[in-house]
């Protein structure tokens, strides 16, 4: 799925963790400029990204950044059962990976990474 306003392209995906799971992924884009750098979020236990940390992603796209995030595996709309964490590791293997595969996106190579983390529980 896809949304364009005059200034914010949204988009949500799903890709496939190592253990066969769905996990979905959105990003926030800016229509008009480059971004100035990538934001990952990460969000908190039980919670989810696109629509708890959509204010703070429009937000930060309307500054000029690109903002991407994921829900982890029982979160949101990802697979697996809700809110279980059956281990931390791999859950933290799933956001690297992911947010590691979209560093090396050729359009960005030159853009400044940031990492936001939701602390709230």
């Amino acid at each position: 799925m896809a949304i364009e306003t005059e200034d914010i392209k949204y988009e949500e995906s799903f890709i496939k963790n190592t253990r066969g799971f769905k996990l979905f992924t959105c990003r926030w884009l800016p229509t008009n400029r480059e971004p100035r750098a990538l934001v990952f979020l990460c969000h908190g236990y039980g919670m989810e990204c696109s629509i708890t940390m959509n204010s703070t992603a429009r937000r930060l796209v309307k500054a000029g950044f690109a903002v991407y995030g994921m829900d982890y595996e029982g979160h949101g709309k990802s697979d697996g059962l809700s809110a279980y964490i059956s281990n931390f590791d791999r859950l933290v293997d799933d956001v690297s990976t992911h947010y590691t595969a979209i560093c090396g996106n050729v359009d960005f190579v030159m853009v400044k990474v940031n990492l936001l983390i939701d602390i709230f529980v």
